[in-house]
Formats: C-alpha cells, structure tokens, sequence
C-alpha cells in the first residue's frame, strides 16, 4: 500500500508546481547551478582502503530580475557510493518570489520556503559583488567525521524577508520572519534536531556593511514555541579588514543559547574563528584558530564538540583567485573534548581552472599514531560561480 503524504511535503509540492508554473508561462527561466561541491576521501576502514564521497549539488531555476524567483533542488549525501536508487535524486531545497522596489523605496519583500541565507559565513557580500573573504577552513574537507561547518546560522522555514539596501555599494538591513521548520541537521547524525514539528517561529535582523578594506556583517535572532513556551536566542558577528599583504577574519557568535537551560551563555556556547594572513608575493601563511560551539545551527548539544579547539597552519604558494597551480603544507592540532587530541600534517595541491577549484590533499594523523589514519586522501572539485 502506498504510503500517504505528509502535510508538509503536499505543502512543499504545491508551491514547488506554482512556480514551476509561473516561471513556466509568465517569464523565461534561467537554469544555473549555484554550487556544486565533489569531495572524494579515502581511509582505510577494517583494514582496507576505502572511498567514500561527498556531494553538495544544487539546482536553481530564476526567473530572471522582473519576475524575481527561483526555485531550488539539490543534494547533500555525505556517502554518494551508497546513495540509495529508490529515492529521488534531486530534493526540494528552497523557493522564492521577490517584490521590488517596494513602495517606490529602496525596499524588497521575498516569500520564501525552505533553506534561505547563511549568516556570517562571508558568502552574504556577494550581493555587493564584492571578493570572497571567507575562510577555507570549512566544509566538508576539514570536518568529514562532524558538523561540517560554515557560517554560523543559516535560515530554513517559511516566511517573509524584508530587505533594505539604502546604499546599494555598501550596506544592506534584512528582517526575517518565518516559520522554522528545520528537521535535520547536516552533516552529523548524533545531535537531535531542536525543532521537530510544526508551530515553532522565528525571527531574525541582520546587517551588511561593505567597503573595500573593511566588511562586517552583524545578526540576532530569537526562536519561540508558543504551546509550550520554550524560546532560545543566537547572534553572531564576521568583522573583515585588509591593508595590502595583511588581511583579518574574524567571526564569533553564538548559535544557541536556552536560557531556560543555562542562566548565562558560556564559553562552550560560542562559534569562534580567528583568521589573520600573510601574504608575501605569492607566499602567504594563513594560520586559524576555531573554537568549536556545543550547539550549531539547531541542533546539539554535539558529543564531543564542547571544548573543542583547532589550530590549523596553511603554508601556501600560489594565487587560488587566478588560474593557476598552487600547493602547500598544512599542519593541523585538534584538541578533542575528552581525549588527549590529534596532529595531521597535510601536503596539497591545488589547481584553478575557468568555472573550477580542484584540490587534492594528503593528510597523515602523525600522533597519535593511529594506522587507521595514517593516510587519509581528499581530492574534490568545487565549482566557483
């Protein structure tokens, strides 16, 4: 017997066939593929050595600026090798429609559903169309076995965003509301989502600073259950600033934070990364250091995440904004919550191409001496838009 629909998911394909629609008969679509992330890892698992392959793809189907919609699919599997046959390759991630221009103001509302913006990741400055600023250390290459980490919040539900641009080369204010709606959290199947079920709502403020030496982006955010009337709150800051060879990233938040739980937020409640650069022709030495929350996006608290702390140092040659050929060494101390932690030393290579990243990076846990992780080998693609 076939197994009935949830209200949710006749929802979501609902307004997945209006917008089809609409974008169909009313404006010419543009199809674009906004991210497409391929990273292969191979470890020996009982004693043989195996692949195993992470797929980040998305699918985005925009209706152009009159018509201001997009519709998106995608897919995150963190082992592609055993994707099942039976289920649907391409699931629905997120829809939206803007109104610009709004009252003939600097203003724009967006309807959307699903997942929406990433807070304080860096990605948010494109809307000026400003350089990428944000860290390497982040997804699924430095944390394969974990949350795999990248920004410090993003949005899912559905709801409105209110966005206003006064000046359109350096500053933009957006309020959120909507219905959170968040089931799972990627990348870790230890941590029990927060939210679980319908009648849970949010509400979120960020800001966008953007000039050329200087980039901050700023957010608060609250969450409330009225039937039961739990509430948590999280906030977060990226501060950016370069001045010739030298650049600094910092970001810093606080993903969760109950107070109904703990009467003050702690150390262990903070998202911290710490990223100053170096950069001596086509030298540069890129040390970071990232403090690992117990809490992330809505999900926790994580086993094993509390207390943890990296120092990661990549030595690098070469330009990754250019079409070139770059390589380095980097050496990486994590000090795990519970255990005595763990050293890697990882030579790279990497290889820019028109539309692609390619990297290949060997990592070897050289203590404690582990054969399991003697060698471990990242290669991936990812795909720069």
């Amino acid at each position: 017997m076939p197994r009935s629909k949830s209200p949710r998911a006749l929802h979501h394909a609902a307004i997945v066939g209006l917008f089809l629609l609409v974008a169909s008969t009313a404006f010419p679509a543009n199809v674009v593929i906004p991210r497409m992330d391929l990273i292969t890892k191979g470890s020996m698992v009982g004693g043989s050595f195996s692949l195993q392959t992470f797929g980040d793809f998305s699918l985005e189907f925009q209706g152009g600026y009159k018509f201001g919609g997009s519709l998106d699919f995608g897919i995150q599997d963190t082992n592609l090798e055993s994707f099942s046959t039976t289920s649907t390759p391409l699931s629905f991630q997120g829809a939206s429609i803007i109104i610009r221009d709004l009252l003939g103001a600097p203003l724009s509302l967006t309807y959307f559903v699903g997942q929406d913006d990433t807070f304080c990741s860096g990605d948010g400055f494109a809307l000026f169309g400003a350089q990428p600023i944000m860290t390497a250390y982040r997804g699924y290459m430095y944390f394969s076995t974990g949350p795999v980490y990248d920004g410090i919040y993003q949005v899912d539900g559905t709801g409105m965003r209110l966005e206003w641009i006064p000046k359109i080369e350096n500053l933009s204010l957006d309020w959120y509301i909507y219905e959170d709606t968040r089931a799972t959290f990627p990348g870790i199947s230890t941590a029990s989502p927060i939210i679980s079920g319908p009648g849970t709502y949010s509400t979120d403020l960020r800001m966008l600073l953007n000039y050329a030496a200087v980039k901050v982006e700023a957010f608060f955010g609250s969450t409330l259950t009225p039937s039961s009337l739990d509430y948590y709150f999280r906030g977060g800051l990226l501060f950016y600033a370069t001045d010739r060879n030298v650049e600094f990233l910092g970001q810093i938040g606080i993903p969760k934070w109950d107070p109904l739980v703990d009467s003050a937020p702690t150390i262990n409640h903070f998202y911290l990364l710490v990223e100053p650069r170096l950069h001596l022709g086509k030298f540069s030495i890129i040390p970071t250091f990232f403090w690992h929350p117990s809490y992330y996006m809505e999900a926790g608290p994580n086993p094993g995440e509390a207390g943890s702390f990296d120092i990661n140092l990549n030595l690098a040659i070469g330009d990754a904004t250019q079409d070139s050929l770059q390589g380095g060494l980097e050496s990486n101390l994590r000090f795990l919550s519970g255990t005595q932690g763990a050293f890697t030393l990882s030579p790279w290579l990497g290889v820019s191409t028109p539309g692609v990243l390619w990297k290949l990076k060997v990592a070897s846990q050289v203590w404690p001496f582990d054969w399991a992780a003697i060698v471990q080998v990242f290669v991936g693609a990812q795909a720069q838009l």
